[in-house]
């Protein structure tokens, strides 16, 4: 009974901790499944990441502990594996420039027709083809006409007729084949004068990182479309929008004026007008009366400022007018260089006056002529780095080589010059430290050309100063040679060897002399060499193989008598045994017997019946020899094969062009020489124990003996005769005015001297390639089926 008071009183002084502890029991007996779930989360999400790291870093003591359950296992069935992509290997350019984007600088592309372009088309291109990049014509070609004319730049013909889509199938045509060669692009027609050399020398200071559409020739200050008549100067990323919009353009070519339809496509393209001005420089144009004659109006056109400005002059209605354009613009441009050259005269005399030193203290020579400015990419010029000890690059055959010798002398006078010349100039206070980098290059023009760049010391501030300095070595000082005095006046004697199987080649080069020489009395003389092979009919006889030969040189002699021009031959019978005609110890024999009827001061020219005879190569060989100083031996411009270069047309020009199409400068053919008869003789008597003298037909049987004997030391040709005598100075150069046209070689008895000339007067590499495929494909068992 005591107890439970006892438990009430207890109950009853604890009664607040007791229902706090109650209270505790209940509500935690609420929030434990609650508070249960997010712990679980937060530690599942730790102890895997626990777990996982402890796995990772234990996995090599489980391994032990386990066997092999982590040991790893290396499968080498079908491996390697190849790469499911290739890589792609970096095929690099041929060229410098097509790597880097360098394009050459403007296009000229005219609009003609298949009629014009023989006419205006070929004095257009005279005029403007040397002084720009490429120049193209753009014809209608609907039928199979052949032009007989040779264009360096090249014809394209379309054989869609419709004259609004004309500029638009030139536009197509450059996008093709020309759209990242070239920086600007020129549009003219056939009947406008271009001043090339002024267009040319704009577009260079025209930036090409701006849209150009530019042109002159608007019909009013409302139009935004140029005149193509005046031209139209087109940038390269015009160009490239243009290409895109093609064929909108033709959509939409509506209008019967060339200058519209090409002008809004333009428009279109690039939504840019054309501008009559560009970047300072201004395209004007000025526009031809229909009556225009260069006599009358010239005159009074010349005090006219827009003429003579002017960048394009149109319409020319007659070809010859573009030349008398271009003579009268060549004369005017002359007299402006002679003006600036002697500006720049005066300039420099009265600097030098003013300099307290004189004339002496001009830094710059005078005289020295400019550094080299390439025309292509093939003309650049190669700068050599160098440093103090060694020159990079100083070969195609060869990374780095060691400075030494005449380099490193050349080098250190260089250097101690310049340091020179930078102490004297800003004074003591500069101490030479160390060359940074050094550049020379050898310019043909004038010399060598060095950029230093030098490292100072400043002695006022302690801090290194850098210097480059540009210095040019001359080639040296200009000097007079002495030259005997020749003139124009000299007479030429002219030796013709002349074959039975080339006397009809001798007939006509016969009637081309008494048309150059004879009819205008050029102080010339033509010795005939007759050739007689003993297998046919001799001199003397009724049926002599040279009897024609004999009788218009007869005529043409009695014809010209007045005149004082004459024709003779001399007779030479070739024995049976000789190797007729191939062998080369033949050209002896005849300068043998035809040098000495003629007096020791003649001026004798070796020639073949197959050349083009022309005044200016016979004035050259009057310029270009001197007797007892030098003998002249041009290189003549072969014609190829006529059936494999006039094999693709019906055509063959009279008159051989040179072309690398055509034929190519023999620099093998030493059969045309010109020379001095006692110059001659004396150079004969030095090898007369290798190859005896001929005096008459009789001599020659010792050349049959003795040419097998000295074979190896003899010379082989007049030429090699003047060489190896030492005593005259040799001008071998090729020859614009000598054209030989093709002739069989009849090679005899293995000559391989003869076999070598014959097989590279077929024809260029290209077009004998071609007549190998065209021969394959046609006798392949595809085309015979």
């Amino acid at each position: 009974m005591k107890v439970f008071p006892f438990i009430s009183t207890l109950c009853r002084q604890n009664k607040y901790f007791i229902i706090g502890l109650c209270l505790g029991m209940f509500t935690g007996l609420i929030l434990a499944p609650i508070l249960e779930n997010d712990c679980l989360f937060n530690e599942s999400r730790e102890s895997y990441t626990s777990d996982h790291l402890s796995r990772s870093r234990s996995l090599s003591s489980d391994s032990e502990t386990k066997g092999d359950e982590y040991e790893p296992r290396v499968n080498l069935a079908a491996k390697p594996k190849a790469a499911q992509k290739k890589p792609q290997l970096l095929n690099r350019p041929r060229y410098y420039s097509t790597e880097l984007g360098i394009r050459e600088k403007l296009f000229v592309g005219v609009l003609s027709s298949q009629y014009d372009v023989s006419a205006h088309g070929v004095a257009l291109n005279k005029t403007i083809a040397h002084l720009v990049d490429k120049v193209m014509f753009f014809i209608d070609a609907p039928g199979p006409r052949k032009l007989n004319i040779s264009m360096p730049g090249g014809i394209v013909g379309f054989t869609d007729t419709k004259k609004i889509l004309k500029p638009f199938h030139m536009l197509k045509y450059i996008t093709d084949n020309y759209l990242d060669e070239f920086d600007f692009y020129f549009l003219i027609k056939d009947t406008t004068y271009v001043k090339a050399r002024q267009l040319y020398e704009m577009v260079q200071g025209i930036s090409v990182s701006e849209d150009v559409h530019a042109g002159s020739g608007k019909r009013n200050e409302y139009t935004s479309f140029c005149s193509l008549d005046a031209g139209l100067l087109l940038s390269n990323s015009v160009i490239h929008k243009v290409m895109s919009s093609l064929d909108w353009c033709v959509k939409n070519a509506f209008s019967y004026s060339d200058d519209d339809n090409l002008g809004r496509c333009i428009l279109h393209a690039t939504a840019i007008s054309c501008q009559e001005s560009i970047q300072g420089y201004a395209l004007t144009s000025y526009t031809l009366d229909r009556t225009f004659n260069m006599e009358d109006d010239i005159q009074r056109l010349a005090r006219d400022s827009r003429f003579d400005s002017a960048l394009t002059l149109y319409p020319v209605q007659e070809p010859n007018i573009l030349f008398q354009l271009h003579a009268y613009f060549c004369k005017v441009g002359l007299v402006h260089k002679e003006q600036a050259i002697t500006t720049l005269h005066n300039s420099l005399v009265n600097m030098s006056e003013l300099t307290p030193g004189g004339r002496n203290s001009v830094t710059w020579p005078v005289g020295s002529p400019s550094g080299n400015v390439p025309t292509n990419r093939f003309d650049v010029l190669r700068w050599d780095y160098f440093t103090d000890t060694e020159i990079y690059l100083h070969s195609d055959f060869s990374n780095v080589k060691k400075l030494d010798g005449a380099d490193k002398t050349d080098i250190q006078y260089v250097m101690n010059a310049s340091i020179k010349q930078m102490e004297a100039e800003w004074g003591e206070h500069l101490q030479y430290r160390h060359l940074i980098n050094g550049y020379r290059r050898f310019d043909p023009s004038r010399g060598m050309d060095y950029r230093l760049d030098l490292a100072f010391r400043d002695t006022t501030t302690g801090q290194e100063v850098h210097k480059r300095v540009e210095v040019c070595k001359p080639l040296g000082r200009v000097e007079v040679v002495p030259m005997p005095y020749v003139t124009e006046n000299v007479r030429v004697n002219l030796v013709l060897p002349v074959e039975a199987e080339y006397k009809h080649e001798a007939l006509k080069f016969m009637e081309n002399y008494a048309r150059i020489c004879m009819e205008k009395q050029d102080k010339t003389f033509l010795m005939l060499v007759l050739l007689y092979d003993p297998s046919l009919p001799g001199k003397g006889t009724k049926d002599d193989i040279f009897l024609s030969v004999k009788e218009m040189a007869l005529t043409l002699s009695d014809r010209y008598k007045k005149d004082g021009s004459k024709i003779a031959w001399v007779s030479i019978k070739i024995p049976s045994s000789y190797e007729f005609p191939s062998d080369p110890l033949l050209e002896f024999v005849v300068a043998d017997l035809v040098v000495r009827k003629f007096s020791p001061e003649s001026l004798i020219l070796t020639c073949q019946s197959n050349m083009d005879l022309r005044q200016d190569y016979l004035n050259r060989v009057r310029m270009n020899t001197i007797l007892g100083w030098q003998v002249f031996s041009p290189i003549p411009f072969s014609e190829y094969h006529p059936d494999i270069v006039y094999r693709s047309t019906s055509t063959r020009s009279k008159e051989l062009d040179i072309d690398k199409t055509y034929g190519h400068y023999d620099t093998g053919e030493f059969s045309h020489i010109a020379f001095h008869a006692h110059d001659y003789t004396t150079a004969r008597k030095q090898i007369e124990d290798m190859i005896p003298i001929v005096r008459n037909d009789r001599d020659i049987h010792s050349l049959i003996t003795m040419k097998y004997d000295n074979q190896s030391t003899s010379p082989s040709s007049l030429y090699g005769m003047f060489i190896s005598s030492g005593s005259l100075h040799i001008l071998r150069a090729v020859e614009p005015g000598l054209r030989l046209h093709y002739r069989e070689r009849n090679c005899q008895h293995l000559n391989i001297q003869c076999a070598e000339a014959r097989a590279f007067n077929l024809g260029s590499k290209s077009q004998l390639a071609q007549l190998i495929l065209d021969y394959v494909a046609s006798h392949s068992p595809a085309s015979s089926a």
